[in-house]
């Protein structure tokens, strides 16, 4: 069975968790913007919730499918049609030898993902399928899918039980400020007071130059003790690294290491809320401890177990994959 891709949309890629364990070779770690959509897409289909999906970012893709298969779409509020008729996101749907799906676009969210009931037919680049387009791994030969490409799929399933079902809320409306709560950085102390209260108290434009690898936000300046060079360490998903002229929110496809000076980490549990930031959307910081974000990542993981026993009938499992004498998980 296989995929072919009619439009290949503005960026669309394969992605799953990441590429784990290579960062020390400055190989970035890559992977899905939108955890929490991926999880959600893969059990509505019957997947494991840590299974490679589609991305789509702006503009959608067109698809059509060379046998019956059980897709779906979530994440942001993007425009989705299965043959010309209107399907929502957050539901599964069984689609048919020759449908077309479309992905069109979102006025209010940056990302959506596909997830199809079956497994792609190639093997993963250095333990993930993910698409790192800067450094040509995993995915389609590395790269966003290009018109014609074909995609083959193996262990497809042409059905799931109870498809009716497979139903959830799709998002709210965004809040006019987005609150993202982080914990303190590395770089605190590099701070001055005025400078950290100017940063918890202001207000973040996600500004026009913000991509997969970083969101730079437009907002009052933050005041350091001695400028914002830094000696290069390693960077996280999350990290807001303040550079002289703005702050920048590190996304997916972050380097491995940085050097300007990292103030704060949005949390795990606000990552996907994070990741759907498009340009002029505003935000505010909200300062919390590393217990409290324990406790959010843990409840985040509960709904994940709870959404996958209702809709497949077991227990959702950490999954782990060794990677390079690391382990992958899947949280």
């Amino acid at each position: 069975m296989h995929i072919t891709v009619i439009q290949p949309g503005s960026r669309t890629t394969i992605q799953d968790l990441g590429r784990y364990g290579y960062e020390g070779s400055g190989i970035p770690v890559s992977g899905i913007l939108d955890t929490s959509a991926m999880m959600r897409a893969n059990i509505l289909v019957g997947n494991s919730p840590c299974h490679p999906v589609i991305e789509c970012i702006g503009i959608g893709p067109v698809l059509s499918f060379s046998s019956d298969i059980v897709f779906a779409v979530c994440g942001g509020l993007f425009s989705v049609t299965l043959n010309g008729e209107p399907v929502r996101t957050e539901k599964a749907y069984a689609a048919h030898k020759g449908d077309e799906l479309r992905v069109t676009y979102s006025r209010t969210h940056r990302s959506c993902c596909i997830a199809l009931s079956g497994d792609f037919d190639f093997s993963p680049s250095l333990g993930s399928y993910s698409t790192d387009i800067k450094s040509s791994l995993g995915g389609i030969s590395g790269s966003s899918f290009k018109k014609g490409d074909i995609i083959s799929l193996k262990n497809v399933r042409a059905s799931v039980p109870r498809l009716n079902e497979r139903e959830l809320p799709e998002p709210p409306a965004k809040e006019n400020i987005t609150g993202l709560r982080v914990i303190e950085g590395p770089s605190k102390d590099r701070f001055t007071e005025d400078g950290k209260s100017t940063f918890y108290s202001g207000e973040y434009t996600v500004s026009l130059q913000s991509d997969r690898m970083g969101f730079r936000l437009e907002g009052p300046g933050i005041e350091t003790v001695s400028g914002n060079d830094a000696v290069s360490f390693g960077i996280v998903k999350g990290a807001i690294q303040v550079t002289p002229a703005q702050p920048i929110l590190m996304m997916s496809d972050h380097a491995t290491t940085g050097g300007y000076t990292v103030i704060a980490a949005v949390i795990s549990a606000d990552l996907p809320k994070a990741s759907q930031l498009i340009p002029g959307d505003k935000i505010r910081f909200i300062r919390t401890t590393a217990d409290e974000a324990a406790e959010a990542a843990l409840l985040q993981k509960k709904k994940t177990e709870d959404l996958d026993k209702a809709l497949n009938g077991t227990f959702f499992q950490r999954l782990s994959a060794k990677i390079s004498g690391r382990k992958q998980q899947c949280i």
